[in-house]
């Protein structure tokens, strides 16, 4: 069974893989496991929000490599989702720890 991702999800997703050094559109894709199409939405969707910054391989030739940066807001962005994600596992380990003392 697999855990479909959100949106904000998927976003952060991408982020951290470009983050880590994976830069290149098809990279991407494989990192993230998203299908091509998927991607290339995400990606336009995370350039138009100013998270991610796209540079071509020949400046004159918007048709060259394309490689993904993030961007300061893109790594705030981040760094925000990832404080939540690690709060919101705390909470529930802790709720769990609650509910196995209590009975």
């Amino acid at each position: 069974m697999s855990i479909r991702r959100s949106r904000l999800e998927l976003h952060a997703d991408i982020l951290a893989a470009i983050q880590g050094g994976v830069n290149k559109p098809t990279r991407i894709m494989y990192n993230t496991g998203l299908a091509w199409m998927s991607l290339t939405q995400l990606l336009q969707s995370l350039e138009d929000q100013g998270l991610v910054e796209v540079s071509f391989s020949s400046a004159s030739d918007k048709n060259g490599r394309k490689t993904y940066s993030v961007t300061e807001k893109g790594a705030k962005f981040l760094a925000y989702f990832n404080k939540v994600k690690d709060l919101m596992a705390s909470d529930i380990s802790s709720s769990i720890v609650d509910v196995e003392n209590s009975g």
